[in-house]
């Protein structure tokens, strides 16, 4: 592996894996190549370090879109030969000190961006001014040439540090940044299918896992999870961002929706249940019923004007007893249905995206009007059964902007594109056919433990912003990666004719326990995707931080 003075973080992680295909093919005789090269570069390192004694300087600088002169966040730029960086702020902003005097190369690296290098003289005791501009590749991402077949080329994992927090992981294969945005082991954000992120971007919702509560912090600097950019604490269960106003949270208490003003601290009761003249009665009939859920997946209309809540007891093994729709501009309950224990095994429940429809995540062995993946209307009087069973999944909407859900079907090994609507079939029989079910495969899995293509991971799905969703993978210990899809983390147009699929990140994680699992989320605009890792320590102790990723401006039509 050649390293020389001149070459650009990019050309070493090139070079880098070249080093590793070469192993793979050849052996021995170049794994003394490299170990040659592994302490020609130490030595390297060690005169950087020795030179790093001297008298020191800084730069800061600001980076731009060059075409739309637009500040680029998460931008990792990095002095070479001295092993420093930083990452640019939501202003675009870097700053590196404690930089060897002298002719020092700075190169600025971001993800769908062209890599840029520039040579500037970095002064004893001053700083140093170097601004970048920075081009997107066409096409910003790398295309998964066959997302229907499981032998597409595989891209190992490479080996590489752990991030401190602020600093960012560059992928030459992927040409995309990663950085780290948590410090805290063991915060978070809650789910995949979830926007962990306030309208402007300004705040974001993280859970910490070692007290149970939730945290807004402001996002202006990273890490997040400063002291200084603590906002507050809250106590809701299931919050969930106002989708106009950035400074409040939903959230349920009991049988009431709350909101709570992020500036003020003020809270609010917009609805209380057991004041209902439809609920408030059965409340009284059923005093166990405690709280009023969407089991945590489920979420209301985007507008927020339709919901669908389960009333759950603590009798019947805290089986969920009840579901009601709701109408926030009328203020009238549309719809009550009573749940009986043959139809209690249910995942979640929600509203379609436009609060068209009622989705109920029932099991394959669900009974009544429950069974698998269900769509209902308002009124909770008519059943459709969508799919055989409830997985990972999300709801969303499609290129068309027609409501759809995304999800893992178990009974065909893809992941399928459901349009909600009472035309879509579901597909019952192991290995059965797509003709005339109204829906789309679009990432085939190949659980086939016996193929070395088979797919050693979990997945997890986000489709917060119309057209697209992520797709994330999660692996247990002690297992490899063998199917492209494993340990990475994928955006899919939702494209009915002509579904893509494209590469945008590692995942340097391995699940152990349950909050170790990726489950990476893209935000409602589309600008930024952010997922859980434990980077591989600790596993199973659930110590894990957020990495995120921010998209190339414009990135949807230079796709399109």
């Amino acid at each position: 592996m050649k390293i020389n003075h001149t070459s650009s973080p990019e050309q070493v992680g090139k070079q880098f894996m070249m080093t590793q295909n070469n192993l793979k093919t050849h052996g021995g005789s170049s794994m003394k190549k490299f170990l040659a090269h592994v302490t020609w570069a130490l030595l390297i390192g060690t005169a950087s370090m020795l030179v790093g004694c001297g008298p020191k300087g800084a730069v800061q600088g600001v980076v731009r879109d060059a075409a739309t002169q637009k500040t680029i966040p998460g931008v990792m730029v990095s002095v070479q030969n001295a092993n420093l960086q930083a990452v640019t702020d939501s202003s675009g902003n870097y700053s590196i000190q404690n930089i060897p005097a002298g002719v020092q190369n700075i190169s600025a690296l971001g993800t769908g961006y062209a890599a840029q290098t520039q040579t500037i003289t970095i002064n004893k005791g001053s700083t140093a001014t170097q601004d970048f501009s920075l081009t997107i590749k066409t096409p910003p991402f790398v295309e998964v040439s066959d997302p229907l077949a499981g032998d597409n080329p595989v891209y190992k994992i490479f080996t590489t540090a752990v991030p401190a927090p602020g600093q960012g992981v560059y992928d030459p294969q992927f040409g995309s940044v990663q950085v780290r945005v948590v410090q805290t082991e063991g915060l978070r954000h809650e789910y995949s299918r979830l926007d962990p992120f306030n309208k402007d971007q300004s705040m974001i919702l993280l859970m910490y896992l070692k007290e149970g509560e939730w945290r807004v912090y402001r996002t202006q600097t990273i890490p997040y999870d400063q002291e200084s950019s603590l906002v507050r604490t809250i106590d809701m269960d299931e919050p969930r961002w106002d989708p106009d106003d950035p400074e409040i949270l939903w959230g349920h208490q009991e049988f009431r929706i709350m909101t709570v003003n992020l500036k003020t601290g003020e809270s609010k009761i917009i609805k209380d249940f057991s004041q209902d003249k439809t609920i408030g009665p059965i409340l009284t009939a059923n005093p166990d019923l405690y709280r009023i859920t969407d089991m945590d997946e489920g979420e209301s209309s985007i507008d927020k004007r339709f919901w669908v809540f389960f009333l759950q007891g603590s009798q019947e093994d805290y089986r969920v007893r009840y579901m009601f729709t709701w109408d926030r501009n009328d203020d009238k309950v549309l719809g009550l249905y009573q749940i009986s224990p043959q139809e209690a095994s249910i995942d979640w429940i929600g509203m379609s995206p436009r609060g068209t429809w009622v989705l109920i995540g029932g099991s394959f062995d669900n009974g009544g009007n429950l069974v698998g993946l269900t769509m209902a209307n308002k009124e909770l009087t008519q059943f459709h059964r969508l799919d055989y069973a409830t997985a990972h999944a999300d709801v969303g909407l499609d290129s068309d902007g027609k409501e759809v859900v995304v999800m893992q079907n178990t009974q065909t090994d893809y992941i399928d594109l459901i349009p909600i609507d009472l035309n879509t079939l579901p597909i019952l029989e192991a290995g059965g056919s797509y003709d005339n079910t109204n829906r789309t495969p679009l990432i085939r899995l190949y659980y086939n433990a016996e193929s070395p293509y088979g797919l050693n991971s979990g997945v997890h799905i986000s489709c917060n912003v119309p057209g697209y969703c992520i797709v994330s993978t999660v692996t247990e210990p002690n297992i490899p990666e063998q199917n492209w899809l494993d340990r990475t983390i994928t955006l899919v147009t939702l494209d009915r004719k002509k579904p893509r699929v494209f590469y945008l990140a590692r995942v340097f994680g391995t699940r152990g326990a349950y909050w170790e699992e990726t489950q990476a989320a893209i935000t409602n605009d589309g600008m930024k995707i952010i997922w859980a890792t434990d980077w591989n320590k600790k596993v199973g102790q659930e110590k894990v931080w957020c990495m995120q990723l921010d998209m190339p401006y414009g990135w949807k039509d230079l796709i399109n």
